[in-house]
């Protein structure tokens, strides 16, 4: 009887106990989903102010964040033995359908491709926001407030903080990427103007919200909020305030993308290999461990450098630098684009156990 009683005030303690918002801590939660937004800052600096050229705030994006966060993907789908073979179609055929697609339109409008461009612009803002909506909503999760109305007014203040600076630009340019144009509706200042107050609106009604939970004595976790701020800004700054280089906005927005991405795949790993190594996946789940950080960055850096190095290696061996990059980089991230949107679903139970809930 006295085991018993002793599960049943072990089981009632862990009800009662507060939902563990925080995913790692609040030092590196705030670093990795809050102030990398600040990244942005730099790219706008360098190309406004000190008219830096746009392809060398590119490169310095590649390094430090891009090349890094595609070979993050790897982790969770090609480096893993248990993973590899399990969707055969999503893994292997539709990425091959989208190198296909990208050699096509680059042998039938070159290099710098419009058709190419133009899914590159709108897809990477999708993306973009749909990486900050997935871990907004595994915050909520967290907090055990999915299915309330707070949850739907966060998620449309996210979007329209996001749908705001993209109809801007697509209003005032620029309306180019990689030197060449993206094919753009005429948006009109009206709908602009419009969804600048819409966006000024639900943000004020938000932060009321929150000072009424707060005044009921409810518990508001300031990481949301926060958050959905530095989203906006992350935004913002790109497709608003960068008026000289499309290519050096999509930088900026790519570097803050792919800091957050390190940090969300970091955090699954580690929570996926947690019990040990695994010789399905040995080199991916070694480096995984906890205080193996560095090893890991390491590791990513290492790939993403053997990937630049094909890269060089193939310009002068085949083609041109730009049409071999062109071919090979944009075949990678759109495979990127795709696999991100199969494996980073909240209702699978893989990925909810790791992410929402870890032990």
């Amino acid at each position: 009887m006295s085991a018993v009683a002793s599960r049943s005030r072990h089981k009632a303690a862990a009800a009662a106990a507060p939902p563990r918002v925080w995913m790692v801590s609040p030092t590196f939660d705030l670093f990795f989903f809050v102030a990398t937004a600040l990244v942005v800052l730099g790219p706008w600096v360098a190309i406004e102010r000190y008219h830096v050229k746009p392809f060398l705030v590119l490169a310095a994006v590649a390094i430090v964040s891009n090349g890094p966060h595609l070979i993050s993907t790897w982790t969770r789908v090609y480096l893993d033995g248990n993973e590899r073979w399990r969707r055969p179609f999503a893994y292997w055929v539709i990425p091959g359908a989208i190198a296909a697609a990208v050699v096509y339109f680059v042998m039938h409008e070159g290099a710098r491709s419009t058709t190419l461009r133009t899914v590159l612009f709108y897809w990477a803002w999708w993306h973009f926001l749909a990486q900050n909506w997935g871990i907004l909503r595994i915050y909520q999760r967290r907090a055990g407030e999915a299915d309330k109305r707070v949850v739907l007014l966060e998620r449309t203040v996210l979007y329209v903080g996001a749908l705001f600076p993209l109809l801007r630009r697509l209003h005032t340019g620029p309306w180019t990427l990689f030197g060449s144009p993206i094919r753009h509706p005429d948006v009109p200042r009206w709908l602009v103007n419009g969804m600048a107050w819409g966006l000024a609106a639900l943000a004020a009604l938000y932060l009321a919200v929150l000072i009424m939970r707060a005044l009921r004595g409810q518990a508001v976790h300031i990481i949301r909020p926060l958050m959905i701020a530095a989203s906006c800004f992350a935004f913002f700054v790109p497709f608003v305030l960068i008026k000289r280089s499309g290519t050096a906005a999509f930088a900026a927005a790519a570097c803050w993308h792919g800091l957050q991405y390190l940090g969300i795949v970091w955090f699954y790993n580690r929570n996926r290999w947690k019990d040990g190594v695994d010789k399905r996946a040995t080199v991916v789940s070694w480096v995984s461990q906890p205080r193996r950080g560095v090893p890991y960055f390491l590791m990513l850096l290492a790939l993403a450098g053997l990937l630049y190095a094909g890269l060089t290696v193939g310009a002068m061996l085949v083609w041109d630098a730009q049409t071999w990059g062109a071919l090979v980089w944009l075949s990678f991230t759109f495979g990127h684009y795709w696999l991100d949107g199969v494996i980073w679903k909240l209702r699978k139970k893989e990925v909810s156990r790791q992410l929402v809930a870890p032990a």
